[in-house]
């Protein structure tokens, strides 16, 4: 693969500009803070955050206000042996010389200063020369929210007064004030980034002495995937490994590719078949998905690795009198789709918890059943004892065994009676009500349990796909000859038995007549 560094220039919006502006020129929360610089008063920021927040009001938009942008430049190393202050105003005048917009800038390292770059705030709004008033030709009304309303009685109570917050602003007075032009809408277009990483990679590179730092804006027809840059702190930033990890390895197969023989024009049509329109499509059809983006790369190596194999076959193959590859034997490509790396699976899910609550709640229903074993013994024997004393009930001379009997029944009553209130307890020592509560308790768990294991089984499933083959045929003449006589002999049976049938049918018809 071309390793050449690729230029990184990243857009942010800013919700909050003059908070940024601080942020990045301040050094006591700047760890390696080499310069800062700004084009205007920092009264300037203040304004044109409250002008913004006005219009964003009035316009009625859900969502954020952006007050301004920035541009974060990744420099290389060596920039690092210029001196700061000129290094940052350099690249801070080239864009205000561009576009003549308001500017504050810092030039930073991170904390491991392995990452030099440059903070570019900027507005999106050029300053009037002189303040853009607009003057009420009647008395304008506004509510609480600060909307404008039609008539006076829009902004009174009930006994006539206007309402805390509303306002009126009379005719003649003052009601817009605006300091600054429209924002300018190249800024929030795709291609504003696009052209600032050709216009800071030539800047770049006119500083840049050591050729390996030089730096390239990626080709996007080229047949390589680019990767993604990991912000600190990002949210997404497993997400991007992974994602990473996958562009990496369709550009390492692309490298073998290009060693085996397969031309830039074959793997960029190969790209935009097996990626670029699949993504598309699912954009469309789903918005951006990560976890599809992610199947579609991971086929997309299988195939083109699948067509390196076949490349291979190619060059040692036979050819016919019309060109065509002449294999003697079937053959057989991997196009399994490519692994996902370890990162993206994460630590295996642990079940040990489920696991002891399962084992906890299977223990008190073995002492409840037990329990209840030992009641239902104990009734069998009463039953009988009880069976026995009804049958001795009526007879002569047999006072003493019924006296033993009663005793007996009496002593199988009170054990019993223990066997029901230990069952009855088990619960209670536990901390449940009864024994149905138990019961719920055990199957809660052991629903528990089956997710975790079930997410246990998945991420055993994740690390190897199944195995998939794509396979070509052989097509020596000679087993074609053959093929094509089954193939005769196939066709010459389906019309005889056709014939047959269709006989078959006049004689049925003969015979209804």
């Amino acid at each position: 693969m071309a390793n050449g560094k690729n230029c990184f220039i990243q857009t942010v919006k800013l919700p909050h500009v003059r908070g940024r502006v601080r942020y990045i020129s301040d050094p006591k929360r700047q760890e390696n803070l080499y310069a800062a610089y700004t084009s205007a008063d920092p009264k300037f920021w203040q304004y044109l955050s409250k002008e913004n927040q006005a219009d964003f009001a009035r316009s009625g938009t859900e969502g954020k206000c952006i007050e301004a942008r920035e541009l974060i430049i990744m420099l290389p190393p060596g920039l690092i042996h210029y001196d700061h202050d000129t290094l940052l105003k350099y690249f801070t005048a080239k864009f205000v010389e561009r576009y003549g917009v308001a500017v504050a800038s810092a030039l930073h390292h991170n904390k491991r200063k392995t990452n030099l770059h440059i903070h570019l705030i900027f507005s999106e709004r050029k300053a009037y020369d002189e303040p853009v008033e607009k003057i009420a030709s009647r008395n304008m009304f506004y509510d609480e929210t600060g909307k404008h309303v039609r008539t006076k009685k829009e902004i009174l109570d009930e006994n006539g007064e206007i309402r805390s917050g509303c306002r009126i602003i009379k005719k003649g007075e003052v009601y817009e004030k605006h300091f600054f032009q429209p924002k300018n809408p190249e800024f929030k277009s795709k291609k504003f980034t696009e052209d600032m990483k050709y216009f800071y990679t030539d800047l770049i590179n006119e500083l840049v002495q050591d050729p390996a730092e030089k730096l390239k804006v990626f080709d996007k027809n080229s047949p390589y995937l680019p990767t993604r840059k990991i912000g600190k702190n990002n949210p997404k930033a497993e997400e991007i490994r992974i994602d990473n990890y996958l562009r990496q390895e369709w550009n390492n197969m692309v490298d073998r590719a290009v060693v085996e023989g397969v031309t830039e024009e074959e793997l960029r049509f190969a790209k935009k078949k097996e990626i670029t329109d699949p993504a598309a499509e699912s954009i469309r059809r789903s918005g951006w998905k990560p976890e599809i983006f992610r199947t579609i790369l991971q086929k997309a190596i299988g195939k083109l690795r699948g067509f390196i194999q076949y490349i291979k076959e190619l060059r040692n193959a036979e050819y016919d009198e019309n060109g065509q590859p002449i294999f003697h034997r079937d053959l057989k490509f991997d196009v399994t789709p490519a692994p996902l790396p370890e990162i993206a699976k994460g630590k295996r899910p642990s079940s040990a918890e489920q696991e002891a609550e399962v084992m906890r709640l299977d223990n008190i229903l073995q002492k409840m059943k037990k329990a209840e074993q030992r009641i239902y013994a104990v009734e069998k024997v009463l039953i009988r004892m009880e069976k026995e004393r009804k049958d001795i009930d009526g007879k002569w001379f047999h006072g003493k065994e019924k006296r033993e009997l009663d005793q007996k029944i009496a002593g199988k009553q009170q054990e019993l009676k223990k066997a029901k209130a230990t069952l009855a307890g088990i619960p209670g020592l536990h901390g449940y009500e009864n024994a149905l509560t138990v019961k719920k308790a055990y199957a809660a768990a052991m629903k528990e349990l089956n997710k975790i294991r079930n997410r246990q089984k998945e991420w055993n499933q994740k690390s190897v796909p199944e195995k998939q083959y794509l396979v070509i045929r052989s097509n020596k003449p000679e087993q074609r000859a053959e093929r094509q006589s089954v193939l005769e002999q196939l066709d010459k049976k389906k019309r005889e038995m056709e014939k047959r049938q269709r006989t078959k049918k006049r004689g049925y018809d003969r015979d209804c007549l």
